[in-house]
């Protein structure tokens, strides 16, 4: 006896398989945009107080090898955080973050946070949707404090996993890779690349890239460092050729009794 099948629910169910699979390989493949802010210091020791710039920097940087995360540029980041003039961290204060992610464009922002209790340090991170303000997910990564650069390894791995991403084999090896290239095992060298970081910042791009160019003979093979002191020469160099230009008008002014010549531009005392 032959046995009919209702032809319209298996057509429906036909067409409805696809479409499930292809909205689902459309969320594997679709870019997460995320910003990474300036990790707080919550060690109560000042000679900490650069460090957090030093690992979002890092951390962006090991991200950007995933083509399915787009990240902020930390600058840019920076910039808006000085307008904003945020007087309470983005880690204690989740509200402070989603208004950075809505401001910037973000999707997701990862807001972290450090201590220290001689040896071990400890680094915080959360992950926050910025469209619907929950807590997707925490992440806490703690180790010797010598072992800086190994413990923000391990917390960019555990980042990725809140991102909801299963990498590929090619993906992982990038990351290592990128990981590896960036490496600064020394935290000295670490710190002193934080500071050259927050010159940045305030726009002492002379004096940062100075300072850079002693983090890169302590740690030569760092592409971070590399990268980063490459993008200050011009900026550095337009600092120079500006404040020479400055200087000629005032000696001319002087020369004609208008003016004395400007005072030199000091160090940012934040830094």
């Amino acid at each position: 006896m032959r046995v009919c099948v209702p032809l319209l629910p298996v057509l429906l169910l036909s067409l409805l398989v696809p479409v499930e699979a292809a909205a689902w390989q459309d969320d594997e493949t679709e870019k997460r945009i995320v910003a990474v802010l300036r990790f707080d210091n919550n060690t109560g020791d000042e000679q900490y107080e650069h460090l957090g710039r030093a690992l979002s920097s890092m951390t962006i940087s090991d991200l950007s090898v995933i083509e399915r995360i787009q990240l902020v540029e930390r600058e840019r980041l920076e910039e808006l955080l000085a307008e904003l003039d945020l007087q309470q961290s983005a880690y204690a204060d989740p509200s402070s973050a989603q208004s950075v992610g809505m401001i910037i464009g973000a999707e997701y922002v990862v807001a972290g946070a450090f201590v220290s209790v001689e040896p071990e340090m400890r680094l915080d991170t959360r992950i926050d949707r910025v469209e619907t303000s929950e807590i997707v997910t925490t992440a806490q990564v703690r180790g010797e404090r010598e072992s800086l650069f190994d413990l923000q390894q391990r917390l960019a791995d555990e980042l990725i996993a809140g991102f909801e991403l299963v990498l590929t084999e090619e993906e992982r090896e990038r990351l290592r890779a990128q990981q590896e290239a960036n490496r600064i095992d020394d935290l000295d060298t670490f710190m002193a690349f934080s500071q050259a970081l927050c010159l940045v910042d305030y726009g002492a791009y002379g004096d940062a890239l100075e300072a850079l160019q002693e983090v890169q003979r302590a740690a030569p093979g760092s592409q971070i460092v590399r990268l980063t002191a490459d993008s200050l020469r011009d900026r550095a160099g337009g600092e120079a050729r500006s404040r020479l230009e400055s200087e000629a008008r005032s000696r001319l002014g002087g020369l004609l009794g208008r003016n004395r010549a400007p005072a030199p531009t000091p160090r940012p005392a934040a830094c």
